[in-house]
């Protein structure tokens, strides 16, 4: 039996929305360089508890977008650039959400 529960205790940043076997992570920062990082350290260690519950990640299955409005978008420096065992997690401009 799996836990997955036990997943967002190996958050340090973000929030875990989850439901059946679909997870929605939410991050919030002022900043494209601090967002990029918490981003990417939250998502290595879901990858690490992924492998030690012998589990994988399907990163063509995995994607990220960023909300706000255009101002504030635009406003931030740098773009977001995220990547996981040599393969660039790719951003998308929507998705389907089932997590409320």
């Amino acid at each position: 039996m799996i836990y997955v529960n036990d997943m967002p205790q190996c958050l340090g940043y973000g929030t875990a929305r989850l439901f059946a076997d679909d997870t929605n992570l939410t991050f919030t920062s002022c900043s494209m360089p601090v967002l990029q990082n918490k981003m990417s350290n939250d998502l290595n260690e879901i990858a690490a508890w992924l492998n030690v519950n012998k589990l994988t990640l399907n990163l063509s299955k995995t994607d990220f977008l960023s909300i706000g409005s255009r101002q504030r978008i635009a406003a931030l420096d740098g773009n977001i650039e995220l990547s996981l065992s040599n393969t660039d997690v790719r951003q998308v401009e929507s998705t389907t959400c089932l997590v409320l």
